[in-house]
């Protein structure tokens, strides 16, 4: 008799967990006040620091031991100085589970740069970005200031991406939609373009557009209406380059797209070549530049990371959002020819869902990544610029618990280091 008891109740499991599996049920509260999806932008427009010396931001790699929810990510270079003939840059790596406690393995690569035929300066941009899970916000921001009065002749110029921070709300942030919690990324996107200086001021986009879903079941909530948001502050730094007639500077854009498939066992893998066996990098992708140019250095003005929804779950029947293991956005090596102008890089861009042997409760999708990459190639003749391509590795230990959620803004979760030069 008692084990027809506990039949009956793992039957009864089992059904629930079909039922989830199977069928969404979306509660839309049908209120008559408008919410503003993406709000509190703000960015200096005056007092910036113009330097010949700066560091570029080339990407980063973002890795934990098994796979979770994005409470944040970030990687980026910013207050990038020049005192007592020093330049000074300060480097930040930001990550966050969602319930989890793990250890976040990163790189972030960069290339240093000192030349007396352009100046440059950085700054960031902040917002709140929100909206319906499942579906993606879209913003272009109009980003203006007031173009350094020590570059008055300075006529040309353009904008780069330095790295971005995403993170969930809290209410610290103000009024949050949803629960609060953690979702798994569909959509990031971030581009600069369109720049342009008029009399004394300068003007660029930044392009934006962020999706997410939490549509597993870590994320249940029986609160109606609770949990059909996502809700969070991004932040994305730039550098703004200033320049004449000695630097050139072309586009060029490069994509990655694959898909996989997470084996189980009446479905073994057989593809020595599946993702958690070798990373899926770029490599040998070529920057046709002008010749005679001392200096060639491949650059990034967008990030477009694309993740539908793949067969997931225990049983593989309900249709998700991948959780994150890993992800890989950088131009990890580089070397330009300057009798021809041309510059051989690698670009690892690699989203990663799962590996074997992870956290016993963590579970990977068979899906599919799209990622765009949009590069500026930037050339320089000077025969005496200082260029060196270097990277920074670290590690952030995150520790939570799901009855105990740290913030995504804990100062544990980020780690920083400074460079002088």
């Amino acid at each position: 008799m008692k084990n027809r008891y506990i039949l009956l109740t793992l039957f009864l499991i089992f059904s629930l967990y079909l039922l989830w599996c199977n069928i969404s049920i979306i509660y839309t509260r049908k209120g008559k006040v408008n919410i503003p999806l993406v709000e509190k932008v703000q960015f200096p427009s005056d007092s910036f620091d113009v330097v010949n010396a700066t560091v570029f931001w080339q990407g980063f790699y973002h890795d934990w031991s098994y796979n979770h929810r994005v409470n944040r990510i970030g990687d980026w270079i910013d207050n990038v100085s020049n005192k007592d003939g020093s330049m000074r840059a300060v480097f930040t790596h930001t990550a966050a589970s969602g319930s989890g406690a793990d250890v976040l393995n990163y790189l972030t690569f960069f290339t240093y740069l000192k030349t007396e035929k352009a100046q440059f300066f950085s700054a960031a941009t902040t917002a709140t970005i929100r909206g319906r899970e499942a579906t993606t916000t879209t913003k272009v921001i109009a980003v203006k200031g007031k173009w350094p009065s020590s570059l008055a002749h300075y006529k040309m110029g353009t904008v780069v991406l330095n790295g971005f921070d995403l993170y969930s709300s809290n209410s610290n942030n103000g009024k949050v939609m949803g629960s609060g919690n953690a979702d798994k990324l569909s959509k990031l996107f971030m581009e600069v373009n369109n720049f342009k200086i008029q009399d004394s001021t300068f003007e660029f986009d930044l392009n934006v557009m962020l999706g997410a879903d939490c549509d597993s079941p870590e994320c249940l909530n029986f609160t109606p209406g609770d949990n059909e948001w996502f809700d969070y502050q991004l932040k994305v730094a730039y550098q703004i380059i200033a320049y004449q007639d000695d630097v050139h500077v072309s586009n060029a854009k490069l994509q990655q797209d694959y898909t996989w498939r997470k084996p189980f066992k009446t479905r073994p893998d057989i593809d020595p070549n599946e993702i958690f066996r070798k990373d899926k990098v770029l490599e040998n992708q070529v920057l046709k530049g002008h010749k005679d140019y001392h200096v060639g250095i491949p650059l990034i003005s967008k990030i477009d990371i694309n993740l539908p929804k793949g067969k997931g779950g225990v049983i593989r029947k309900r249709m998700e959002t991948p959780h994150l293991l890993a992800l890989d956005i950088a131009i990890n090596d580089y070397e330009y020819n300057p009798a021809t102008g041309n510059c051989v890089y690698t670009a690892d861009l690699f989203f990663k869902n799962w590996k074997p042997n992870m956290h016993i409760l963590s579970f990977g999708n068979d899906g599919r990544a799209i990622i765009n990459l949009g590069i500026k190639f930037l050339q320089i003749r000077d025969p005496n610029a200082v260029v060196e391509s270097q990277f920074v590795k670290g590690d952030i230990k995150w520790q939570t618990t799901q009855l105990d959620q740290r913030l995504a803004n804990d100062p544990h979760s980020q780690k920083s280091f400074v460079l002088q030069k």
